[in-house]
């Protein structure tokens, strides 16, 4: 386990870290989560970076690949269905962890602002909210960099039942905090979706791979 930082929020009420990685990546043509960056795989960059914060590490991941992330010290908890995406991917992940507060990320985000983390964590150990996710200038919600309460549990075991797949659906169900991303982001937050997307990473940040 982690050591927490000497804060308020994360000595008294630890959380989790859930990191998505059930997707085909259809886009990118080959599994993103493993990419290179900065001399690691993505995802373990990922988990690096948030485990000072995180009294553990979850990977989510489909039970077909959750042999690929044996390399990794952390507990993979693998899908009951495929092909459900995101939203089963949060719930795998929220059932298996121990803390009721739990930081969700896909493992296509290889930057990760602390300071905007932590402005985050502030609306999060709380019961005035549920969910607290950031909101872009143009009104774009990003509920794969986000956190969840484990009190969302039964609304996304009700959505999948009905088929419901789209993360966003859960919102309305719950009070959610949006946080906006100062700047759009536009300094620190990348989606990895296509290698075009990750060559463009590479350049601007100017990691090694």
């Amino acid at each position: 386990m982690a050591t927490i930082p000497n804060t308020d929020q994360t000595d008294q009420k630890p959380m989790s870290t859930i990191i998505l990685a059930g997707g085909r990546s259809l886009r990118m043509e080959e599994d993103k989560s493993l990419l290179m960056v900065s001399g690691l795989r993505l995802i373990e960059k990922i988990a690096r970076d948030l485990e000072p914060y995180s009294r553990e590490i979850i990977i989510s991941a489909n039970r077909e690949t959750m042999d690929r992330y044996s390399f990794l010290p952390f507990r993979v908890a693998a899908d009951n269905e495929a092909g459900q995406g995101p939203l089963r991917g949060i719930l795998t992940g929220l059932q298996a962890s121990l803390d009721p507060v739990n930081f969700v990320i896909a493992c296509d985000i290889p930057e990760i602002n602390i300071p905007f983390l932590q402005k985050m964590m502030t609306f999060t150990f709380t019961d005035q909210y549920d969910i607290v996710t950031p909101v872009t200038a143009e009104g774009k919600y990003e509920p794969l960099f986000a956190f969840y309460h484990k009190r969302v549990i039964p609304s996304i075991e009700t959505l999948l039942e009905k088929g419901v797949r789209k993360v966003i659906e859960l919102f309305p169900l719950h009070r959610v905090k949006y946080i906006p991303m100062e700047g759009d982001g536009r300094n620190w937050y990348y989606n990895l979706n296509t290698i075009e997307d990750y060559r463009r990473y590479i350049k601007d940040k100017g990691a090694f791979h």
